[in-house]
């Protein structure tokens, strides 16, 4: 492992974040929903310490497969890049539609994770969003939310991803 590394989800982990049968620690499920395929490895374990994951959160996703390497940023050294600055907009999905889709996704998911049964009235709101820009007007109710169930550190690195997957 190295501080560059990307890791995406593994079939079995999308399935994972569907069907919820590995029964997972909570903190670790939250890091499983945030490998995406794009963040490398230093953001990841950023986002873990935020977040109150254990610190061999990777090995344990690698472990049980839930999560696969790709590859490696390209460009300088992660240690000499800001984290404010790695954190690009991801690359894939460049149709509105596509990008709209994903983040609604991740809001769903995320919300879901954090509030369970208590999210009802706030999938009913992210299921008439139709549109990025519906989103967005979401997203502080939508980070409030997770803080209020998970605390403000879990919420600010959430509510960051979704931000940079609204621009």
């Amino acid at each position: 492992m190295a501080a560059g590394d990307i890791y995406r989800k593994s079939a079995l982990g999308a399935a994972e974040i569907g069907n919820r049968k590995m029964k997972l620690n909570p903190r670790l499920r939250t890091m499983l929903i945030l490998v995406d395929g794009e963040q490398p490895e230093f953001i990841l374990r950023e986002e873990a310490v935020k977040v109150g994951a254990p610190p061999g959160f990777l090995d344990e996703l690698l472990k049980l497969q839930l999560i696969e390497k790709v590859g490696r940023v390209q460009g300088p050294p992660a240690a000499a890049v800001p984290a404010n600055e790695a954190a690009v907009a991801p690359a894939s999905p460049d149709d509105e539609f596509s990008r709209f889709r994903a983040a609604k996704d991740f809001m769903n998911v995320t919300i879901v994770d954090a509030l369970g049964i208590k999210s009802f009235f706030f999938t009913l709101k992210l299921e008439r969003a139709g549109t990025r820009a519906d989103l967005r007007e979401l997203a502080e109710p939508y980070r409030e939310a997770i803080a209020k169930a998970e605390g403000e550190d879990q919420a600010a690195v959430l509510a960051g991803r979704l931000a940079e997957m609204l621009r």
